[in-house]
C-alpha cells in the first residue's frame, strides 16, 4: 500500500509534463495576454456593388478585304453587381476613334486603300464575370472570366473625296451598328477599403458586313482573274483589347 501511495504523485507529475507542451503551443497570445490569432491569405469581399472607370487599347484586325477599324485608344464607364458566390453580372458603356482604310475594288490591281478616314464609335454590352476565387480575393487578388457581349455603333464617318461620287455609293464602308462579343480574363488587386484596381485582356469580335458593290459581277470577275480571295458578306474578325479599370465599391 505505501508503494501505491508513493506512485501516484508520480503519475500525475508526468501527465503534468505532457500536457504542457500542447497548451503551450496553443498560446500564441499568451506573451501578449490576447487570443490566438489565425492568418489566411483568403479575404472576404464584403460589398456587392462595384463602379468603375476603364481605359485601354484595342489591337484590331480590320478582316480579309481591309475594311475593319485600326487600332484605338477606349474608355468608359462599368458597373458589377454580385448575383452568387462566384458569378456577377457586367454592363459596360465606351467610346473609341479609330481610322478606316477607304477601299476601292474596282482597281485594274485588285482592291486596295485609296485614302484613309477617321470614325468615332460608342458601345455598351452586358454579361457575366466569373470570380475563380469567389466572393474573396487571395492575396489581395481575385482572378477571374468574362462572356459579354453588346453592340457597337460608329458615327460621325465622312466621305472620303475618293468615293464621293453618286455612283461611288455601293462601294462606301461604314461600321453602323454592329454585334460584338468579348469573352476575356482579368485580375483584381484590392489594396484596401473600397478601391479595387483590374487588369484584363478581351477579345472582342467585330462583326464586319462588307459593301453591296463588292460583290457586283465585274468586280468579282476581275479579283477571279488577279487569283486574289473573293470577299465575304460578313466576317467576324479578333480585336484584342488591354484595359485598365479602377473600381468603387459600395
Amino acid at each position: 500500500m505505501s508503494g501505491q501511495r508513493i506512485a501516484w504523485p508520480g503519475v500525475v507529475a508526468a501527465l503534468t509534463l505532457l500536457l504542457a507542451a500542447p497548451l503551450a503551443g496553443q498560446d500564441t497570445g499568451a506573451a501578449g495576454g490576447g487570443p490566438p490569432h489565425i492568418t489566411s491569405p483568403y479575404h472576404w469581399i464584403n460589398r456587392a456593388l462595384r463602379v468603375g472607370v476603364f481605359g485601354g487599347r484595342l489591337q484590331t484586325s480590320r478582316g480579309k478585304m481591309d475594311l475593319g477599324p485600326g487600332d484605338a485608344f477606349f474608355g468608359g464607364v462599368g458597373f458589377r453587381a454580385r448575383v452568387s458566390n462566384p458569378l456577377n453580372i457586367e454592363v459596360r458603356l465606351g467610346y473609341g476613334k479609330s481610322d478606316l482604310a477607304v477601299i476601292d475594288p474596282r482597281l485594274q490591281s485588285g482592291p486596295a486603300a485609296v485614302d484613309t478616314t477617321s470614325t468615332r464609335w460608342v458601345f455598351a454590352e452586358a454579361g457575366m464575370m466569373f470570380a475563380i476565387t469567389g466572393q474573396r480575393t487571395w492575396h489581395g487578388l481575385q482572378p477571374y472570366l468574362l462572356l459579354v457581349g453588346g453592340l457597337l455603333r460608329g458615327f460621325d464617318e465622312p466621305v472620303s473625296p475618293a468615293l464621293d461620287a453618286t455612283e461611288d455609293a455601293p462601294f462606301r464602308y461604314s461600321l453602323g451598328t454592329m454585334p460584338i462579343l468579348q469573352p476575356g480574363a482579368g485580375i483584381e488587386w484590392q489594396p484596401g477599403g473600397r478601391l479595387g484596381i483590374g487588369l484584363e485582356a478581351r477579345d472582342m469580335f467585330m462583326h464586319i458586313k462588307s459593301p453591296p458593290g463588292f460583290f457586283r459581277q465585274d468586280v468579282l470577275d476581275r479579283i477571279d482573274q488577279l487569283g486574289l480571295p473573293a470577299p465575304n458578306d460578313t466576317q467576324w474578325t479578333h480585336n484584342l483589347g488591354l484595359t485598365l479599370t479602377v473600381w468603387r465599391y459600395f
